[in-house]
């Protein structure tokens, strides 16, 4: 539910505090995050979800009509709407990054053409003649939401699920694993405890894999290429097994 409004708030490039807040508000007034969630939210508030993940979200809503019926979508396009209103635009109005966004989402949660998003495009339709009138224009952005840039790994493979939970790569024609005990550093300095120098786009601290109350979680070491986790980088995040992992230019998965 919340990561179309994240989607809305990252529409012009950037997330700013106000538009944190209304997430923030709206995530503790409708929706029992947990800390696991918590921590979700906190990864898409620091880096941009792409396209088709708010797309995919989108979908299971819909899928699940029982429980988001009609009015609900409608009050998710509200919210995404509210998003898009504390940004700050110029005369306190929706920029087209944002308008944009807003029309996906109510597109991808099949509301058009409910009676929402024609009081959405209505609205806006009025915004941009006054905006019109007074000289002010929206400035031309045909792919305002792009995700930005993600490192490719440079081997990607499948290794085995046997075996104990470790952190598994391949070095050469060889299979390497580290195994997790409670922790494992990694990065390009000698006191991680798993170095690869040869990797030129590890930061010397780059990441950790700690065990904590029986679960695995994956930390970013304010590393300069991030950490990605299937694909989207994340600050922390919980791993269940099965995870493709790209630290640097090297490819890894979590084995359990």
């Amino acid at each position: 539910m919340l990561l179309p409004l994240v989607w809305v708030a990252w529409a012009d490039g950037v997330i700013d505090a106000a538009e944190r807040a209304v997430i923030l508000s709206v995530a503790e007034a409708h929706v029992h995050l947990g800390a696991e969630g918590a921590r979700t939210l906190g990864n898409w508030l620091a880096f941009q979800p792409d396209r088709a993940r708010v797309e995919r979200a989108a979908a299971l809503l819909v899928a699940l009509d029982h429980r988001v019926r009609g009015q609900e979508r409608e009050d998710l396009v509200d919210f995404c709407r509210r998003v898009a209103d504390a940004s700050g635009s110029l005369f306190g109005r929706v920029g087209a990054p944002e308008r944009e966004a807003i029309e996906l989402v109510a597109h991808s949660l099949a509301v058009a053409p409910d009676l929402a998003l024609e009081r959405l495009r209505a609205r806006l339709a009025v915004e941009a003649h006054a905006s019109a009138e007074e000289g002010w224009f929206d400035e031309e952005n045909t792919n305002p939401v792009a995700a930005g840039p993600r490192p490719s790994p440079i081997d990607e493979h499948t290794p085995p699920v046997a075996g104990p939970p470790g952190l598994v790569w391949r070095a050469g024609e060889a299979e390497e694993v580290v195994e997790l005990v409670t922790r494992i550093d990694v990065g390009r300095g000698r006191e991680n405890d798993l170095q690869l120098a040869h990797d030129g786009q590890l930061s010397r601290h780059h990441a950790t894999l700690e065990r904590r109350e029986g679960n695995v979680y994956l930390l970013d070491r304010a590393s300069l290429d991030g950490c990605w986790v299937n694909g989207e980088r994340i600050t922390e995040r919980r791993l269940f097994g099965g995870e493709a992992i790209v630290l640097g230019e090297t490819a890894f998965r979590w084995r359990v």
